[in-house]
């Protein structure tokens, strides 16, 4: 992504720090921004990075009538995957303390930055979300699933890169465990809307992965 694409990143970031805390905090904007942007960039990251966020920022525009709290819901996107590392299983929580962390130097209220930790804590996907903006930004995360299949296939691609350190047995073996988890769900997405335009196609890619990684 060039210059062009990064500003624009920028400027949405300092509207949105603007909505949560006043034009009085344009230059913590710039600051945290900064800090985001480091963020994302360390370790190299191949899905989890800001192109992801850009991603489901994008979805959440198409879903923005579905949030209650809409600057909390957009905040938790920006900062949902800030803290990453594939070998640890506790991204999500470093993650939720690395928001309240920014949160806290915007000057973001205790109850706004309870909100976000929640809504983050919810894209560990490991049990369906009840409804509302946790739910909302839980199946955001996931859209990637249900996209066409060229797309689902460069996630899953770039997926194996992130494990690079784990052998194809390994990763395999994770991965497919992974998939069998999801499709075992009674739904993969939390909200109604997000099953309608998503699951159908979410499990499709799925069960062609997964086969094609037992096959293999």
């Amino acid at each position: 992504m060039g210059a062009a694409w990064l500003q624009e990143m920028h400027d949405r970031w300092t509207a949105l720090c603007v909505a949560m805390v006043g034009e009085s905090h344009a230059g913590d904007a710039e600051l945290t921004f900064g800090m985001v942007v480091s963020l994302y960039g360390t370790p190299v990251r191949w899905y989890h990075n800001l192109e992801h966020i850009a991603a489901c920022l994008a979805v959440f525009d198409g879903v923005r009538m579905l949030a209650e709290d809409r600057e909390a819901v957009e905040f938790a996107l920006w900062m949902h995957d800030a803290v990453f590392n594939a070998a640890r299983p506790d991204n999500e929580a470093r993650s939720a303390d690395a928001a309240g962390m920014i949160a806290a130097l915007l000057g973001c209220a205790p109850d706004f930055v309870e909100k976000v930790r929640g809504f983050i804590t919810a894209t560990r996907h490991d049990v369906l979300p009840e409804e509302g903006d946790a739910a909302l930004v839980a199946d955001i995360d996931l859209a990637i699933l249900g996209a066409e299949w060229g797309e689902y296939e460069a996630y899953a691609r770039a997926i194996r890169a992130e494990f690079s350190f784990a052998g194809d047995e390994l990763f395999n073996a994770g991965r497919a465990a992974f998939l069998e988890r999801m499709l075992a769900k009674r739904a993969i997405y939390a909200t109604p809307w997000f099953r309608k335009e998503y699951e159908r196609r979410a499990r499709e890619n799925m069960e062609r992965e997964l086969e094609g990684l037992l096959g293999g």
